[in-house]
């Protein structure tokens, strides 16, 4: 009694949905219709009774060739062109520290927020005690190479030894590496830039004392920028160097780009593989750590756009939909590729298939159907 009740129910829930599919939520053409179906499955459930009533065991369930009727949509596949997107953030090529490498006090400093060229003067520091250093080394090697001659004279003549000849030239070499030094200390005192670049953050001040390792300027190099992102380890495999990729930065700019690194180990933490994109930007005008949403376009599979309520699962868990072929219900798993307003866009179905939009709940493999086209929309809302 109480299974032929629900079955009575189901078949009214059905033809409920069903009729409100078809019409577009016309609610008046609805009560109509399940009426209709409510009273043709009393007419069922009498038939039912009278057959078990003549029979000697009572009949427990439905008749294996029922049909269920079920409204169903015709799709062909479409070409859906899937991408990788992702959250990142803009940082230049290169950051250096421009230090010194003798200490002197800053005659000339730069200005934060100069572009320079290779090569361009940053810091000058003062000469100070060096080049009377140099005079005074010079002045001994001269005098040391006077002395150096005339005792190889007299060791010619046999009047001093060869060690003394030997001692007074390797004094003269002696000042002469002392000049080299003097002379290399000088040429430090002028600190150039070691690329194009833009001078960021503090520098050296003018009259202040620069140490040996102290920072003269911090030069940026934003070009090209690169656009760091981290990738899950499950489509890592889907990317390689040189794939195109563009970005939407939080200032406003599009920009495309390629992809110059992809990490060979993934973060511990994350499990998510880092990827920089380098994009062209000669006139310094994108800037550096800003936030970027990153999309990189992947290959074009055919797919199938449905409606979120078909879908459905089987018995061992797969999503998928179940399809109408040959007036029988088969399941079809399915991979979603995509899911939005728009509805949900599956692949692994066929080129043409036609599927089960309303009713799909109420059939398992195999069950006979009585299919409806879909028309109009669900409940009003385009499908």
């Amino acid at each position: 009694m109480l299974n032929g009740l629900f079955k009575l129910l189901v078949a009214a829930a059905i033809a409920f949905g069903i009729v409100t599919y078809v019409t577009g939520g016309d609610y008046a053409q609805v009560r109509t219709a399940a009426n209709e179906a409510m009273s043709q499955s009393m007419a069922r459930k009498r038939e039912r009774q009278a057959v078990a009533a003549g029979a000697d065991e009572p009949v427990a369930s439905e008749p294996e060739n029922t049909a269920i009727a079920v409204v169903t949509k015709r799709s062909r596949a479409e070409s859906l062109s899937s991408s990788l997107k992702m959250t990142g953030a803009t940082e230049a090529s290169r950051r250096v520290d421009v230090r010194a490498e003798t200490s002197g006090i800053v005659a000339i400093a730069p200005r934060k927020g100069t572009r320079v060229r290779q090569g361009d003067l940053l810091c000058r520091q003062q000469i100070g005690a060096r080049k009377a250093r140099r005079d005074a080394a010079v002045a001994r090697l001269q005098q040391a190479l006077v002395e150096a001659r005339a005792q190889q004279k007299l060791a010619d003549k046999g009047l001093a030894s060869a060690n003394n000849t030997s001692a007074k030239r390797a004094d003269a070499e002696v000042l002469r590496s002392e000049i080299v030094q003097i002379d290399v200390e000088i040429g430090q005192l002028e600190i150039r830039a070691p690329f194009d670049g833009v001078i960021e953050g503090e520098s050296a001040q003018i009259g202040a004392l620069l140490q040996p390792g102290g920072t003269c300027a911090t030069v940026v190099d934003p070009d090209p920028l690169k656009i760091s992102g981290f990738v899950p380890e499950f489509q890592i495999g889907k990317l390689r160097l040189g794939d195109t990729a563009t970005a939407s930065l939080v200032t406003g700019e599009t920009v495309r780009g390629i992809i110059t690194y992809i990490a060979q180990t993934a973060d511990t933490a994350t499990r998510t593989f880092e990827i920089e994109i380098d994009v062209p930007n000669p006139t310094y005008s994108l800037r550096d750590a800003v936030t970027a949403k990153i999309e990189i376009p992947l290959d074009s599979r055919p797919a199938h756009r449905l409606p979120q309520s078909a879908l459905t699962l089987n018995d061992t868990g797969d999503i998928g939909v179940m399809t109408a072929t040959n007036g029988t219900a088969t399941f079809r798993k399915a991979e979603i590729l995509r899911d939005n307003e728009d509805g949900v866009w599956l692949s692994g179905l066929a080129d043409d298939v036609e599927v089960i939009v309303v009713g799909q709940e109420y059939v398992s493999e195999g069950s006979r159907l009585e299919t409806t086209p879909q028309t109009g929309s669900i409940l009003g809302n385009p499908s």
